[in-house]
């Protein structure tokens, strides 16, 4: 068996682990070396986990080609909580593939998606 851990470099670990705790997530694991910030975070939401490092740039408005798809029972509760935090780029209540899916730009500019079956 095998897993796919996915990253994500933010110029912010603590803040960006604060938002997304904001939003639901919760924070499994951290670490940051003495006198020094986190250098990195790991992230869940009912069992699907990142993990967030440093980029090493103070600029979060650079060019964000990665981002999360989030396979979930429902987002209904999750559409208002998101709406009120996060930059939406599309909620659509069924696509051609058959799922209902919110979709918002995290504090980094990074796509996340929640998607269910419709």
């Amino acid at each position: 068996m095998a897993t796919c851990l996915s990253f994500l470099r933010v110029s912010d670990v603590e803040k960006t682990l604060n938002w997304y705790t904001e939003l639901g997530f919760k924070c499994l694991g951290t670490n940051a070396e003495p006198g020094c910030a986190l250098d990195w975070a790991l992230l869940d939401w009912e069992g699907a986990q990142f993990m967030l490092y440093p980029d090493g740039t103070e600029d979060a408005s650079t060019a964000k080609y990665a981002g999360l798809c989030i396979i979930v029972d429902s987002i209904d509760a999750l559409i208002e909580p998101i709406k009120a935090k996060a930059e939406i780029i599309d909620i659509n209540p069924g696509t051609f593939f058959g799922k209902k899916e919110i979709v918002f730009k995290d504090l980094n500019g990074f796509q996340v998606t929640f998607g269910c079956d419709v």
